[in-house]
């Protein structure tokens, strides 16, 4: 009988448990600190850490701030546990991160191969390391994929009603948040039972019934999307649409860009050494679906970064790539390790022990408080009542999601994008508004939507390398949707 015909054997022993579990609490310990392993907290991180704390209500919470896309269910959940800082968001981002060491458990056999694959893209990948923990969507668009990995196996290969209809439930539901937090989740999920229905040599009716349930994905996120605009629309005369057109006229010089970012990004080496490791002779059935679907989730939302023209507007950013370096390094790292397991022959325990150790000592340690100073800082603005932080788009936020929750309401002056529009009704008498002493001028008067602003004796507080002045609000602001009435 042929060996590739043939499954992974399970290899879950004790040896392979206990320093498994090992080196997941010491990644998890050296990870949980402050703000992430390479601390970069600006307003686009702090915008849905202000959401969590209670900023924005109904639909509108239900996408980042001010567009229609990156689900903010993370953010809720934190909101549901009365989570307020941004450290206790880190330690809720690296519970969830350890906990898809379970289905990878479950998909690869081994738990000591588990977490070496789970990790070892942060503790190799600067990048990785840096945009799963700061704001953007990449680390829980992997957890939810790989627990819907895990349940669309177990789908497929369940021999009665309620193992099924479990596997069914939790696929759904994972799918549902991947989609949810990224569109393009679509896409890495429908390869996903592809590839594992070819694998598991599915009957094509049950292969037909997961894909059903997989309709749940793409009909929910956009049950979510009109809902979300409906409300936003009523609101604040606006459905805050994030228009995605095909870059036309650009593709090419795109997928030269995109190939380029590939490259710089650590994403090209690690593809071609997973997919080298695809023909090697021995290998089960098994293991090369799982090494397909890695190459697979690693490649499948390049495309979209060369043909959609909000990729190339923001000059192809090095966020755009976290997510294939994840996977394109956890191939590489199943494959390589998997393969010298096998060339080891029974001492195959011995690489994948040194791996574990050499990813025990490169995991990154995150700096324990590098808000501190930011965070001393926002306090001088903090007085007995809410204030309004009136200032320039990048300089309002960070603060207001350091101090306590509505101390300081963030609103960014005029011509400068708003992520919370409901904050401009709070320009109105009886507020007080913390602005740039420069932007009113020698007379002390300020004007921002429609409200007019003086600025009171109190002396100015210094605060992001400015001086801001305390103003004392004397005309109402008009609200956001009469803005939007009167541009119309």
């Amino acid at each position: 009988m042929r060996i590739d015909s043939q499954p992974s054997q399970p290899r879950g022993k004790l040896w392979s448990i206990v320093p498994a579990a090992a080196v997941l609490a010491w990644c998890a310990f050296r990870l949980g600190h402050g703000v992430g392993p390479r601390p970069a907290y600006s307003s686009d991180t702090a915008v849905p850490i202000l959401l969590m704390r209670g900023l924005g209500d109904g639909a509108f919470t239900l996408f980042y701030p001010g567009q229609d896309r990156y689900g903010m269910w993370p953010y809720l959940f934190a909101r549901w546990l009365r989570l307020e800082t941004p450290e206790a968001f880190q330690l809720l981002s690296v519970v969830a991160l350890c906990s898809a060491a379970l289905p990878l458990w479950r998909l690869l056999r081994n738990p000591a191969l588990a977490v070496l694959v789970l990790f070892a893209p942060l503790a190799l990948s600067p990048l990785v390391a840096e945009h799963f923990f700061d704001g953007q969507p990449y680390l829980w668009q992997v957890v939810s994929i790989l627990w819907a990995w895990a349940a669309c196996r177990s789908a497929l290969e369940a021999t009665a009603p309620a193992p099924l209809a479990a596997s069914l439930l939790l696929w759904v539901l994972s799918g549902v948040l991947a989609t949810w937090v990224s569109t393009l989740s679509i896409l890495g999920l429908l390869g996903i039972l592809v590839i594992e229905g070819w694998q598991a040599r599915a009957h094509p009716g049950r292969v037909g019934l997961v894909l059903l349930t997989s309709c749940a994905f793409g009909s929910t996120e956009a049950a979510l999307r009109t809902r979300h605009a409906g409300y936003s629309l009523k609101t604040f005369g606006t459905r805050f649409t994030t228009h995605l057109p095909i870059d036309q006229g650009h593709l090419l010089s795109n997928v030269a860009a995109v190939v380029a970012g590939a490259w710089t990004h650590s994403v090209v080496v690690p593809l071609l050494l997973t997919a080298g490791s695809l023909p090697v002779p021995g290998r089960s059935r098994q293991e090369r679906s799982q090494l397909w679907i890695l190459l697979w989730l690693a490649l499948c939302t390049l495309p979209a970064l060369a043909a959609i023209s909000h990729f190339r507007i923001n000059q192809f950013s090095d966020r755009y790539f976290c997510f294939p370096a994840y996977w394109a390094i956890a191939g590489a790292t199943y494959g390589l390790t998997t393969l010298l397991e096998r060339v080891s022959g029974r001492w195959g325990v011995v690489p994948l022990a040194f791996a574990l150790g050499v990813l025990a000592f490169l995991v990154p340690s995150a700096p324990r408080d590098p808000l501190a100073g930011p965070r001393s800082e926002a306090a001088r603005g903090v007085g007995t009542e809410p204030r309004i932080l009136l200032g320039g788009y990048w300089d309002v936020y960070v603060p207001a999601s350091l101090v306590s929750p509505g101390a300081l309401l963030p609103l960014p002056v005029e011509g400068e994008f708003i992520r919370f529009p409901a904050l401009q009704a709070e320009l109105r008498p009886g507020r007080f508004a913390l602005a740039p002493c420069s932007l009113a001028g020698p007379s002390g008067v300020l004007r921002q939507y429609g409200a007019v602003l003086h600025r009171t004796e109190a002396p100015a507080v210094r605060m992001g390398g400015k001086d801001w002045c305390l103003h004392d609000v004397e005309q109402p602001a008009r609200t956001f949707l009469e803005e939007r009435t009167i541009s119309r």
